[in-house]
């Protein structure tokens, strides 16, 4: 469970459960936001339990948290999301969920009910806009005939910090639990010129690519533009290539993705 808390002017506080914010990227990445927020004057009281919440002083709130008291005037509590399907009586017509109240699917997004798809937050297929968003292309392609399943869709994010990160596939964590053989790429960027024009140069990219099959598998972006550049991996990542074709691409300068060839030439394996 994490807190964010707004004290009264331009601070904030962030409350997080977790040691880390953003636990699920890599440790690099985490490190770099926590330092990027920190030098805008954001404070974090991580791995902590509140203690207490009661009306602060000028009509604002308080936080009791780590031993600490912080006012402000919000706190926004963020638990996670659910699926509202028991708002949507799909007993009364067959549909199945899961214990969770998601909508189990086959990669057509077909439920158990022939002639019901269930599409968006509730079919636990990445519960973004932009998935649900494509869920309906894939719904309409079919019923006009098409093939086009969800199956294979690698899952891809960004993270609209400033400056923002962009995530494809697998991150170094699940590459080393996955066991597969991987070789990785690390650049800074500060050493990239684009962002150093814009004088935006926090931040780090990464590549993972699988050592057998030469596909690139993942991706961590943090910086400037890198909301869009990862787009330029999730899209080649969906033809199944090689990396080495992204790699020996021509690239236009001055931009952020000409970078990438760079990146891919430093690969190497992952300890």
């Amino acid at each position: 469970m994490g807190q964010i808390f707004r004290r009264l002017g331009s601070e904030v506080t962030v409350i997080e459960a977790d040691p880390r914010i953003a636990g699920r990227e890599n440790e690099a990445v985490s490190k770099a936001l926590t330092e990027m927020l920190q030098a805008e004057g954001i404070r974090f009281h991580t791995g902590n339990e509140v203690g207490l919440v009661e009306k602060g002083s000028n009509a604002g709130i308080a936080v009791t948290v780590g031993g600490h008291r912080v006012e402000g005037s919000h706190l926004l509590v963020a638990t996670g999301r659910s699926p509202n399907t028991e708002r949507l009586n799909l007993a009364a017509v067959g549909v199945e969920t899961d214990k969770r109240g998601f909508v189990p699917t086959n990669g057509k997004l077909e439920t158990n009910v022939p002639g019901i798809w269930a599409v968006g937050d509730i079919n636990k297929r990445g519960a973004f806009t932009h998935t649900s968003y494509q869920d309906g292309q894939i719904v309409l392609a079919n019923l006009e005939g098409g093939i086009r399943s969800a199956d294979g869709r690698v899952p891809t994010y960004a993270m609209y910090t400033d400056p923002p990160l962009g995530r494809v596939g697998l991150s170094e964590a699940q590459a080393r639990a996955s066991g597969r053989a991987t070789l990785v790429a690390n650049f800074q960027m500060q050493d990239v010129s684009r962002a150093k024009e814009e004088s935006e140069t926090a931040g780090l990219m990464q590549i993972l690519v699988d050592q057998q099959s030469e596909e690139i598998v993942g991706a961590s972006l943090l910086g400037f533009g890198c909301d869009e550049v990862i787009q330029v991996i999730s899209h080649f990542m969906a033809t199944g290539a090689r990396y080495q074709v992204l790699r020996d691409a021509l690239p236009i300068h001055p931009t952020v993705s000409e970078f990438l060839p760079f990146l891919l030439n430093k690969l190497e394996p992952l300890a």
